[in-house]
């Protein structure tokens, strides 16, 4: 149980003293749990999540139930409760116990650190394969059913490594030991669809085609006549990833890509009359000029011709040309470029779930347990997402906020919790500043009443 400690006095007041216990146990600060349980009810992300995972525990022994478990990790994930240990001062909260499905009063808690380490070691790889499904699976049924088009962001990230974890590697370009996670999203609605733990030595588009093939297959099985669109940087401008893109538009139709292809020689001798265009133009406006133009290219490692459209820029540092290859034809080259350009906002996700929900907290000695910890992450990333998204109904600046403002908005609030034979009662500050806002989400989010 929490430890007691004694009483302090604070004299900056001057007229009276300030004195400050620290003995009042049923108090949570982070009465905003209960939206997260409101969330999880909607999308039944932690059921899901549960129902995948294997428990060769004895039955007769087992006091935390992997569903518990789930949303005990998940959900102080969401709190900003990255790291096992701080189960171990968690595990006693009123309100963490209350959305896990236990009362404020149960002296057992929840899992401690230790059971939740092994609860992340416990897990194969037939059962990541089952999580990843159930990721995929999930997405592409929460799409709308008048959805008709779905752009589909891919991108990497480096998830920096300290110690002797399995597979971390040095990696020259990010200049640390690290892993190197592949990302999928939806561009659109911003939602995280699928993701990839791999070594820090593989390039970027390692594992891309799969992933691609799998989540692109499932969509158009749901929705044949959906047209799909793959945006990504130079490092996905690969052949595997490019000829699998056209193979999956051959097999399903409608699915293009946006990639961005590295500069090289050729590429410059294609654009170097726009590139003197866009060079004269500063040189009358003496402002940043911007030139687009298109042409057919054709690579060593391309099996046929295919568009690349070339920003032709010229500014006070110089020519800046970049081009882009694309499938999509009879389009203006400047919005091709423009379309891609918005993949930008990929970035800006990465951060909420590397910045905010710390997923780059890898620290299990095996790479099998840090991939599963990842996908922990992965789910707090789905219901924050979810809040997100309900907030934006009710505050046009929690739905555009970053998970880290969201959760010190509406989530990190101090919370009176009082256990009593017919209920479990719940006091708020009155001058909690975004109390209208949590009522109204929290009677959106209750789910109905199961029918007598």
């Amino acid at each position: 149980m929490t430890q007691s400690i004694t009483q302090l006095s604070l004299g900056f007041f001057g007229q009276l003293p300030v004195v400050i216990d620290f003995d009042a146990p049923d108090v949570s600060s982070d009465g905003g749990v209960v939206l997260l349980r409101g969330v999880d009810e909607g999308i039944g992300v932690t059921s899901w999540f549960s129902r995948a995972l294997g428990d060769d525990r004895e039955s007769g022994r087992v006091v935390h139930d992997r569903l518990e478990q789930c949303r005990q990790r998940i959900y102080q994930i969401a709190l900003g409760y990255e790291d096992c240990n701080d189960a171990d001062r968690l595990r006693h909260d009123p309100l963490l116990k209350t959305a896990c499905d236990r009362l404020p009063d149960d002296e057992r808690g929840l899992s401690s650190q230790p059971t939740l380490s092994r609860f992340e070691n416990s897990v194969d790889w037939l059962t990541i394969r089952r999580l990843l499904r159930g990721f995929e699976e999930s997405y592409v049924a929460s799409l709308p059913s008048d959805t008709s088009e779905v752009i589909l962001d891919i991108d990497t990230t480096d998830a920096e490594t300290h110690g002797g974890q399995q597979l971390s590697f040095f990696s020259g370009y990010y200049g640390h030991y690290m892993y190197h996670p592949l990302l999928l999203f939806d561009g659109t609605g911003e939602q995280l669809i699928t993701v990839r733990l791999r070594p820090g030595n593989k390039p970027a588009g390692c594992g891309a085609a799969g992933m691609l093939r799998r989540v692109i297959k499932q969509i158009k099985q749901r929705f044949p006549d959906i047209s799909i669109v793959v945006r990504g940087d130079a490092g996905f401008c690969v052949p595997e990833v490019l000829d699998t893109i056209e193979q999956l538009d051959q097999d399903y139709g409608d699915v293009d890509f946006l990639l961005s292809v590295a500069k090289n020689k050729a590429l410059l001798r294609h654009a170097e009359s726009a590139m003197a265009v866009a060079e004269e133009m500063y040189k009358g406006q003496r402002r940043d000029i911007q030139h687009f133009t298109e042409f057919e290219y054709t690579a060593k490692t391309y099996p046929h011709p295919r568009l690349v459209v070339a920003k032709a820029e010229h500014n006070s540092h110089g020519p800046n040309p970049r081009f882009v290859v694309t499938s999509l034809r009879g389009f203006p080259p400047e919005l091709i470029y423009r379309a891609y350009c918005a993949r930008g906002q990929c970035e800006n996700l990465i951060k909420d779930l590397k910045n905010a929900l710390n997923a780059d907290r890898l620290s299990c000695s095996s790479f099998r347990a840090n991939f599963f910890r990842l996908l922990l992450h992965c789910a707090a990333y789905r219901l924050m997402h979810e809040l997100r998204c309900q907030a934006a109904k009710h505050s046009q600046e929690l739905g555009r906020a970053q998970f880290d403002t969201l959760r010190l908005r509406i989530l990190k609030v101090a919370a009176l919790v009082k256990q009593s034979v017919r209920r479990i009662h719940v006091r708020l500050p009155l001058a909690f500043p975004f109390a209208k806002i949590f009522r109204a989400l929290a009677s959106a989010l209750d789910p109905p009443l199961a029918p007598a």
